[in-house]
Order: C-alpha cells, then sequence, then structure tokens
C-alpha cells in the first residue's frame, strides 16, 4: 500500500513539473516578427502551391523533416515489435520444456 502511495506521488509530481514547464516555455518572450517570417509569410503559399499557409510550412518547406521523423518512428516501432515477438518466442520456448 505504501509503494502504491509513492507511485502515485512520483506520478503527481511529474505531471505537475511538466505542466509546469510548459506553461513557461508558453510564456516565453519570443521575438514579434524575424525576417523568415515574414517571407514565408509573404511567398508561403505561392511557393508550395497550398491554399492554408500552415499547410504550406508544414508539407512545403519541412517536408524532407517530417519525412525523416515518420522514418525513425518506423524504425523504433519496428524494433519494438521485434523485441516483443523474440521475448514471446523465448517463454514459449521455456514453457515446451
Amino acid at each position: 500500500m505504501k509503494h502504491r502511495r509513492l507511485l502515485l506521488a512520483a506520478e503527481v509530481t511529474v505531471l505537475a513539473l511538466t505542466a509546469l514547464f510548459l506553461f513557461g516555455a508558453l510564456r516565453g518572450q519570443h521575438r514579434e516578427s524575424s525576417d523568415i517570417r515574414g517571407y514565408i509569410i509573404e511567398r508561403g503559399s505561392e511557393e508550395t502551391g497550398a491554399l492554408n499557409l500552415v499547410t504550406a510550412i508544414y508539407l512545403g518547406y519541412r517536408a524532407f523533416d517530417t519525412l525523416g521523423e515518420t522514418i525513425v518512428l518506423l524504425i523504433a516501432v519496428t524494433g519494438v515489435l521485434y523485441f516483443l515477438m523474440s521475448a514471446e518466442g523465448k517463454h514459449e520456448e521455456d514453457d515446451d520444456t
């Protein structure tokens, strides 16, 4: 019972610290404008052909970055599935003997 309370207290603490960090990051002092921001607002839709500026940034300017993140995620999921299947196979072999 004591272990369970300690685990709950640790989870609440981590959650509270994460929330404080995120709120602090959102409140940060960011410059209102920059050269890159102005360039993207002025030319983003015409350079990428997207009607929506968010789509232009995400799929036009950051497409290779997004593709790289997708590949890394795919490799990580494949690795986890491989190790889970490998561990499951070892448990079945142990049960047979």
